[in-house]
């Protein structure tokens, strides 16, 4: 086969994974917003509409990081269907990830305990947060998901996920015997501060994400039926943000809820949510198009999220920024988040770029081939 003809099947695909990096970034981005507002803005400045804002937007990266994480994983899968790896070989590799993660996860909560002096309240150190979240999802969710005899496995994820979504009103702020250790029922459900992320109901994000992920990456194959397929997605998205919005209007109290905290558990904020959703992957797909090899800081804090979020977390609630807890204006909050944002970049660009040249050289010592990544 020549180049020439290689070239169309292999375009698409790198477009593909620029387009979820891009989207991986924008959630890095919201997320550091949401965090430094809501640690540096006065009480004043939270009845603002302004801040009102920054919530909602708030409420796009922990679900956008969990779709993300279920696209991720039917990635992996597609590659190793090509490879012909059996399912049970595909579950063990995502769900070890999945450990390593809530170990990375409990090391995080360890930190921030030790950097605070020790004076935070010890439970804390087991709380479900969002990395916690992400590892048990990757436990759990390629037994659910991965694909049977070869084929993508659509409809058992979206199952699944409606599953979730319809249990986690229930479940998911549970109150569970006394005599169960809150450290393990609060990955099922429970109240806050140990329960912030429950698998019911966030599991159902990475399940629709795995279905999402196996339509995205069989439709690159083709570079006009993966604009189609991102057109559609971004349709469908905008249809089931409008229909939760109609039906709210006809009647807001379709489905009636204890508390706030469980209507955000109730099908009507997933839907609403995951509607949102659709037009980003649309917006991120023609950026990344556009922008082809060219840099881009959305593309660059997706590669490295994770440790951004490590990061970040601790320069907005940690020691380092005490004098600003809760002290200033909007005004003043922005200009921070700027300073946040551009020393996040730097700290980005000098991981992938010293990183990578030291695992290189490292693995040129030892003999070893250099793997990018």
């Amino acid at each position: 086969m020549t180049a020439a003809a290689a070239a169309p099947t292999t375009r698409p695909a790198a477009g593909r994974l620029d387009a979820i990096d891009w989207l991986r970034g924008l959630a890095v981005v919201l997320m550091i917003q949401t965090h430094l507002y809501d640690s540096w803005v006065a009480p004043a400045a939270r009845a603002t509409e302004l801040f009102w804002w920054t919530r909602f937007l708030g409420g796009i990266p922990a679900r956008l990081f969990l779709l993300l994480v279920g696209v991720s994983m039917a990635i992996r899968f597609e590659s190793l269907l090509q490879k012909k790896v059996d399912r049970a070989t595909m579950c063990r590799g995502v769900a070890k990830r999945g450990a390593e993660i809530v170990v990375l996860a409990y090391l995080f909560r360890f930190q921030e305990y030790t950097l605070g002096g020790w004076g935070s309240n010890w439970p804390d150190l087991f709380r479900v947060d969002i990395l916690n979240c992400i590892g048990a999802c990757m436990i759990v969710v390629p037994w659910m998901a991965a694909p049977r005899g070869g084929r993508p496995q659509y409809a058992a994820s979206l199952l699944f996920a409606a599953l979730f979504v319809a249990l986690g009103p229930i479940i998911g702020p549970a109150h569970f015997p006394d005599w169960l250790p809150r450290p393990l029922t609060s990955y099922l459900g429970g109240q806050r501060p140990m329960a912030w992320f429950p698998i019911f109901p966030w599991a159902a994000w990475p399940l629709v994400g795995v279905a999402v992920g196996h339509y995205w990456v069989r439709q690159s194959r083709e570079p006009r039926r993966q604009a189609r397929a991102y057109a559609l997605t971004a349709l469908v998205g905008a249809a089931l943000t409008g229909t939760v919005i109609l039906v709210r209007r006809i009647d807001p109290y379709i489905i009636r809820y204890p508390s706030e905290l469980v209507q955000q558990m109730g099908p009507g904020s997933f839907f609403y949510r995951l509607g949102l959703l659709g037009p980003l992957a649309l917006l991120a797909f023609g950026v990344t198009r556009a922008l082809g090899q060219r840099f881009s800081v959305m593309r660059q804090f997706g590669r490295t999220s994770l440790l951004v979020y490590w990061i970040h977390v601790n320069l907005c609630y940690g020691l380092i920024s005490r004098p600003l807890h809760r002290r200033l204006g909007m005004g003043w909050a922005t200009v921070g988040l700027v300073a946040m944002v551009t020393l996040m970049l730097g700290v980005s660009v000098l991981k992938t770029k010293y990183w990578k040249g030291w695992r290189r050289h490292e693995q040129s010592r030892s003999g070893r081939p250099a793997v990018a990544g």
